[in-house]
């Protein structure tokens, strides 16, 4: 065997740290996945920024900061405070997960939708019934923009739930592993805080589903009218020619500067791009310039 300067020999005492490439490895999952949740993200940032832009009445940035893959009962208990969290349901995808955000960036959202200035103190403050239920606006809107983002991927309803139902004590929920996406949330440079949301990482199979099966672009509507809309963007060089003169090699030979070449203009020429025919067009003016009047469409297979 003749090795070049890049090879490189691994001796026995080398090899007790290689190990199989297991594609089912779950730290091999979780690179796909966050990779695909990172694309969500930034839909999501560009879809909340906008609705509680609206809904606020002033500017609110969301940036995705994070992502970290951790069991239940870690996540619980490092979850910052004060803090309010709420569960939801996916369907069809029966996804269990979870919202949860800061509780001061909260008040301070409540007391600027109802013209305060985020000021006060909300530590001996108990919210109202109608300040309790703006809270729920907040979690249902911020539900419904991170729902509509994944619907590039896949069909994905989600309802908060009435009631929150995560165990910390249930030995068979702690051991699941969640993702966890971390945003940061801006009000007009005024307030920042976090928002999470929480996904079992169980109950995101299927992404690995959908990545195995090649999209069908006959069954695909939607595949379908964006590559339509990008062959339409193609740019394509019409070319005609407008006039022919055959001249004797001698004539040619002895044409200098100031000579004139004599020539007509057709009635009719043939556009091709390329080599493919696809129009015939009349000569005409048009505002004194020269310009290609269609007549009609050429079928390539028939000339």
């Amino acid at each position: 065997m003749k090795l070049t300067k890049k090879s490189k020999v691994i001796a026995s005492t080398e090899q007790v740290d290689i190990r199989d490439f297991d594609l089912a490895s779950p730290e091999h999952r979780i690179g796909a996945l966050q990779s695909i949740i990172d694309n969500i993200g930034k839909q999501f940032e560009r879809l909340a920024r906008h609705s509680f832009h609206h809904m606020l009445r002033q500017p609110t940035d969301f940036k995705l900061t994070q992502q970290d893959t951790l069991k239940l009962q870690e996540y619980l208990q490092q979850m910052k405070k004060p803090s309010v969290y709420r569960e939801f349901m996916v369907t069809p995808h029966d996804l269990h997960g979870t919202i949860a955000m800061d509780g001061e960036l909260l008040f301070f959202m409540v007391d600027l939708f109802f013209g305060g200035n985020g000021i006060a103190s909300a530590k001996n403050k108990e919210l109202s019934d109608t300040e309790l239920r703006l809270v729920e606006r907040f979690f249902n809107t911020i539900l419904q923009q991170f729902s509509t983002s994944w619907h590039s991927i896949t069909d994905w309803q989600s309802q908060l739930l009435a009631k929150n139902t995560l165990n910390l004590f249930s030995p068979l929920q702690n051991n699941q592993l969640y993702q966890v996406c971390r945003f940061t949330i801006d009000i007009a440079g005024q307030k920042t805080g976090w928002m999470e949301v929480a996904l079992p990482f169980a109950g995101l199979d299927f992404l690995r589903d959908q990545q195995c099966q090649p999209a069908n672009v006959d069954t695909d509507p939607e595949l379908q009218a964006k590559i339509q809309q990008k062959i339409c963007q193609a740019p394509i060089r019409l070319h005609s020619t407008l006039a022919e003169r055959r001249l004797m090699l001698g004539q040619i030979m002895d044409l200098k500067p100031g000579d004139v070449i004599p020539v007509e203009l057709p009635e009719q020429v043939t556009v091709r791009a390329g080599s493919t025919p696809l129009f015939e067009a009349k000569v005409a003016e048009h505002n004194a310039s020269l310009v290609l009047h269609i007549q009609h469409i050429l079928n390539p297979s028939q000339v």
